[in-house]
């Protein structure tokens, strides 16, 4: 079965970000996933897109849509949401189909 991703882009607007990302670590692996890749100052060539990229690895993308839909994340969001603007979340399968 192929891996499932969250790709994340975000413009951080409030230092207060830190406690959706010190909350957001134990949650996410709590669900099966994994932080894959970070950056800090993404570089955008296309489309609009926060300077905060990031890949986060689940087992399916079923379960990366199940995570996103939990009632734990959607609460959990608010805390992004308040501190954060432009954000961009694409859940895909980590498969390669044509």
């Amino acid at each position: 079965m192929a891996k499932g991703y969250w790709i994340v882009t975000t413009t951080i607007t409030n230092p207060a970000f830190k406690d959706y990302v010190e909350a957001f670590q134990p949650w996410v692996e709590s669900v099966g996933g994994s932080v894959f890749a970070k950056d800090m100052d993404s570089t955008n060539v296309e489309g609009k897109a926060g300077k905060l990229a990031v890949i986060i690895e689940f087992p399916s993308k079923k379960a990366a849509l199940d995570a996103y839909q939990s009632v734990d994340y959607q609460e959990l969001s608010k805390l992004r949401w308040a501190n954060s603007i432009d954000t961009n979340i694409t859940i895909m399968d980590g498969s390669i189909t044509h």
